[in-house]
């Protein structure tokens, strides 16, 4: 009976080493796996609102495009847009289902539309990204054009690419598709 006692007086030097061993490689792995579950989440979150942000754009720029009209010499021109000779990036004048002229273009990472009827989303509607590429470019030889849009994200980096395709179902014939060309679009033709 007393040797019973005299093994029951506590726990050993090695067996609290290895006690504290087995719970720091379970924290460790614990922690691996929070740490990776709160990349993915984040990166789903990202990827979730840029989407939004790309997709709400790239709505407006091609529901405007798709009922453009047939009017001047020049009805749809893609290309550089020029403000006072300096470069802002790619854009796309047109004239709007009025017959009014106007263009979309990239003004401090937030899409604009100029003419009679200008339009920009609110800057908190982009949740946080900018854009940094729009380009407008004709397919074919017809009336269908690729819009493409890059945005990033100005606090994790995070960036997002998109485009969609655009018939102008106004251009019906040989003489309308000769109207849309490609060249400079000169910025204060339209303000």
């Amino acid at each position: 009976m007393e040797r019973l006692r005299d093994n029951q007086k506590g726990m050993t030097l090695a067996e609290i080493i290895v006690t504290f061993a087995l719970m720091g490689i379970f924290l460790a792995a614990v922690t691996g796996v929070i740490t990776s579950s709160i990349r993915v989440q984040s990166e789903m979150t990202g990827t979730m609102y840029a989407q939004s942000v790309g997709e709400i754009l790239l709505d407006k720029v091609t529901g405007e495009l798709s009922f453009a009209q047939v009017a001047g010499e020049e009805a749809v021109k893609t290309g550089i847009v020029l403000k006072d000779g300096e470069v802002l990036g790619g854009g796309v004048a047109f004239f709007d289902r009025d017959g009014v002229p106007s263009a979309f273009l990239v003004q401090d990472g937030i899409l604009c539309m100029q003419g009679q009827h200008p339009w920009q989303m609110e800057e908190g509607a982009y949740m946080g990204y900018r854009i940094t590429s729009f380009q407008v470019e004709r397919l074919n030889d017809e009336n269908i054009f690729d819009v493409k849009i890059s945005i990033k994200n100005l606090k994790n980096g995070f960036e997002y690419s998109a485009s969609k395709a655009v018939k102008c179902y106004n251009f019906r014939t040989l003489q309308d598709y000769e109207k849309i060309v490609e060249g400079e679009i000169v910025l204060s033709d339209f303000t």
